[in-house]
């Protein structure tokens, strides 16, 4: 299994987050083939930088990620993550070891 975790830091607007609400987490969808979900961190004490939402996408393997990824909504992804990356951190998880 391969996820990417897509954590939305708290120092934001709304514009942002609407943003994400809207059009991120329908490229998301797109890739993933299914609905994501938008989860509203509750608590994050232990962590310097603080977030307020967290989604996630998975699939079998890494290579099947990167299948995704390059796909036309994929490539949109990457576009889109780069006009707001200074307010989202992503994580890739391996869980194939």
């Amino acid at each position: 299994m391969y996820k990417i975790l897509f954590f939305l830091k708290k120092e934001h607007d709304d514009s942002v987050l609407d943003h994400f609400k809207n059009v991120t987490l329908k490229l998301l969808s797109d890739i993933a083939g299914t609905e994501i979900r938008l989860g509203k961190i509750e608590s994050n004490l232990l962590s310097e930088v603080k977030y307020s939402h967290y989604c996630e996408i998975i699939a079998r393997s890494k290579e099947e990620m990167d299948r995704l990824m390059n796909t036309k909504a994929g490539k949109e992804l990457n576009k889109d993550l780069m006009e707001f990356h200074n307010f989202i951190t992503t994580y890739s998880i391996d869980y194939s070891n």
